[in-house]
């Protein structure tokens, strides 16, 4: 299994939309109800990064999407959003233990936030990070 980063490009677009739904409608769906195609559309145009972005390619395949944002006060893993096909086979704890060891070499403070009900909040709390804060859906994270 070899799994690489590779630069979003606009033409990436329509696969990160893609992916994000089908990964996210679940907790769009549980946690706001589903608000009409062109609502949840925009809300994701407010906060893709393509800049920010890399495409997760497993053996060749694109199979999700990564977005960290830096900046001089700290890194933050935005998104991470793997293909049901892709989960569970490690990738995103090798994505997230490269972030991780990105920031500890870099010097800089790490953080993560998540919906409360989403199940990849185990993987950062197995990774290290400590629960700071939360909202009535999310839960924010950080490295310790």
């Amino acid at each position: 299994m070899q799994v690489r980063l590779r630069p979003a490009a606009a033409s990436d677009k329509a696969f990160v939309q893609a992916v994000y739904f089908e990964t996210q409608r679940w907790i769009i769906d549980q946690l706001f109800g589903w608000r009409g195609d062109e609502v949840e559309r925009a809300k994701f145009e407010e906060n893709y990064s393509e800049r920010e972005s890399e495409i997760v390619v497993l053996d060749g395949a694109d199979v999700g999407w990564l977005s960290v944002r830096r900046d001089a006060r700290g890194m933050d893993i935005d998104a991470i959003y793997l293909l049901p096909a892709a989960q569970n086979r490690g990738i995103g704890t090798t994505l997230v233990r490269e972030v991780i060891e990105e920031a500890r070499a870099s010097g800089l403070p790490l953080t993560v936030s998540t919906a409360k009900i989403n199940p990849a909040r185990r993987l950062y709390e197995r990774l290290g990070f400590v629960a700071t804060h939360e909202s009535e859906f999310k839960i924010f994270m950080e490295m310790r």
